[in-house]
């Protein structure tokens, strides 16, 4: 009987290795589990300076309750007031996270695992761009850079930026399906292209912004490098993909573009959050290994890092060097991938500095960025792509493998938040922390019917009468996430100041009769002035206005094609098969 050899196991091994489609998928999960362990620790939470997510969550999860679909206002934010929270903020983290909450996690534990997922995605579908720009090595490694890129651990472990760190989850998958479109123009590369894009507009509005231009240079750049320029299809196909992410999400975008007017947003851009405040020094972008969970303060002082870290801009400067050495040997434009890359990478790392403030100033529309620290999400992505060629120029896999475990090595300690503890859904509801999340971010958002910030929370249905000597009874209460119901017997004429402030589309009646209110000047409440004295049946529901109506219609009608496309296939398929 033949010995079992420890040589075979290392030959039936690298077989499984290198035959196997599904080992380095595995092995990515395995070394990308260290960036989110925290989160699968339960009842545990962390401190983070967006610290409404839980909020967000529960606001979305009521509106779906209630039946307003898609969310607009949310009662329990501005004091108790509400505002049109998802009429301005992408919904996109919201409805992930409520796949977690149909298996009854807790709103804590569901803001973690959304957190996770992000991570997780982010790193496959880099893994997916960087395979297919050169092999499975390639993905891998850019997978791991795109990881444990430092700015990445700020995003999600120090801001809590859950809609950033959601938009840029999805960069590696526009522009996979952007150069499939061109080398492959099939359907399924339009659609995939369509949805992908649209999570982005879903996620965060300033990194579509910032993000287009690369779609745009990346589309430009493999048109010329497949010689496809006159292949009418792949345009046809690019112009139908663009209208259907914009329809897709249209129910968002199109009230974000043309009822904006309605909300005050100075507050966004000015004093504090005016992008001029906010640029890095060459030393904290390139230098600095300082990691804190502080603010972004004016001048080289912040207390969180910015950091693009050292290997994720010193191995792409390996790889341009030795591209262009390879280009001009070779004159093959395969090696010009990973220079456009590098450069472009290097051009948004600019972009964080202040010596780029006269292209802040001529472009004025990238100012809705706020911080320029922004740019950081396409630089690190751009920068941990181009590690995707260093197997190209160094063969040896444990070169490779130990660039691996060394960039997990100096990153993987800030992948665990600096401040945490045990807190349950409860205690996050509840008291102080309740107050703290109903009335942050106030300013977001608010209507500008609103002269002034609610200072404390509001009272149930009625915030005031006047005058203040009325007897009043009031009956049948409810409450919906956009609405409000209550019978109310006045002992004479009155005024009611409702719990609820003004936006444009709030409909009043009493007794199913359409009556006229006013708007309070204090805080912009919905006034109902002079009823008369008895018995009242009030009922105040938010109505779409025509932009609301034709947008969600829009984004259903696109919806229910794409599904019958798909229900189609299935079919086409299942019919073939018999």
């Amino acid at each position: 009987m033949l010995e079992f050899q420890p040589i075979w196991y290392l030959l039936i091994l690298k077989k499984i290795v290198l035959k196997n489609k599904f080992f380095l998928p595995i092995l990515l999960l395995i070394l990308i589990l260290p960036a989110f362990y925290f989160f699968l620790k339960p009842g545990i939470y962390w401190n983070m300076h967006d610290d409404m997510q839980v909020i967000r969550q529960l606001s979305l999860e009521k509106c779906l309750n209630d039946g307003q679909i898609p969310c607009r206002w949310v009662p329990d934010l501005g004091y108790g007031y509400g505002y049109p929270l998802f009429n301005y903020y992408p919904p996109l983290p919201y409805f992930i996270g409520e796949i977690f909450r149909v298996f009854k996690f807790s709103f804590v534990d569901t803001v973690k695992l959304v957190a996770a997922t992000q991570i997780i995605l982010a790193a496959f579908f880099m893994y997916l761009l960087g395979k297919s720009l050169t092999n499975r090595m390639g993905g891998l490694l850019s997978a791991v850079f795109y990881t444990y890129a430092p700015y990445h651990a700020v995003n999600i472990y120090v801001r809590g930026a859950m809609n950033e760190a959601w938009a840029s989850t999805f960069f590696p998958l526009v522009l996979y399906f952007i150069r499939q479109l061109i080398l492959k123009p099939k359907p399924v590369h339009l659609i995939g292209l369509s949805l992908s894009f649209s999570a982005i507009l879903l996620s965060h509005n300033p990194m579509a912004l910032i993000f287009t231009p690369i779609c745009f240079a990346w589309f430009v750049f493999w048109l010329l490098k497949s010689n496809n320029l006159k292949n009418l299809t792949i345009y046809k196909y690019f112009s139908l993909s663009a209208i259907l992410s914009i329809s897709l999400s249209a129910f968002f975008i199109l009230p974000l573009l043309f009822e904006t007017k309605l909300v005050q947003i100075d507050s966004l851009f000015s004093d504090y959050y005016s992008y001029s405040v906010h640029f890095a020094t060459f030393f904290q972008l390139f230098l600095s290994n300082f990691w804190g969970d502080g603010p972004s303060v004016w001048g080289p002082y912040d207390e969180m890092s910015f950091s693009i870290g050292y290997l994720h801009w010193i191995i792409p400067l390996i790889v341009l060097f030795f591209s262009i050495k390879k280009y001009l040997k070779t004159k093959k434009s395969s090696f010009l991938v990973a220079p456009f890359l590098v450069i472009l990478g290097f051009f948004f790392a600019f972009m964080v500095h202040q010596r780029s403030t006269p292209i802040w100033i001529l472009i004025s529309p990238i100012q809705n960025v706020q911080f320029p620290w922004r740019f950081l999400n396409p630089t690190i992505f751009l920068m941990s792509l181009s590690v995707a060629f260093f197997p190209q120029f160094f063969k040896n896999r444990l070169v490779s493998i130990f660039l691996i475990l060394l960039v997990i090595l100096i990153s993987y300690k800030h992948f665990y938040p600096i401040h945490s503890g045990p807190i349950t859904d409860q205690q996050k509801f509840s008291g102080e922390s309740w107050r703290l999340l109903t009335s942050g971010s106030i300013y977001d958002y608010l209507p500008k019917t609103s002269p002034t910030a609610p200072k404390q929370p509001a009272k149930p249905y009625i915030d005031a009468i006047v005058p203040e000597s009325t007897k009043y009874q009031l009956s049948g209460q409810k409450k919906g996430t956009d609405w409000m119901f209550f019978n109310i017997n006045l002992s004479q004429p009155a005024s009611l100041y409702l719990s609820n402030l003004a936006f444009p589309n709030f409909k009043v009646t009493d007794n199913g009769t359409p009556i006229n209110y006013s708007i309070e000047p204090v805080l912009g409440r919905i006034s109902l002035d002079n009823l008369a004295t008895g018995n009242h049946q009030i009922y105040l529901k938010l109505d779409n206005t025509p932009i609301r109506t034709f947008s969600n219609t829009v984004s259903l009608v696109s919806l229910c094609i794409l599904a019958a496309y798909f229900i189609y296939q299935l079919w086409k398929k299942s019919n073939y098969k018999v």
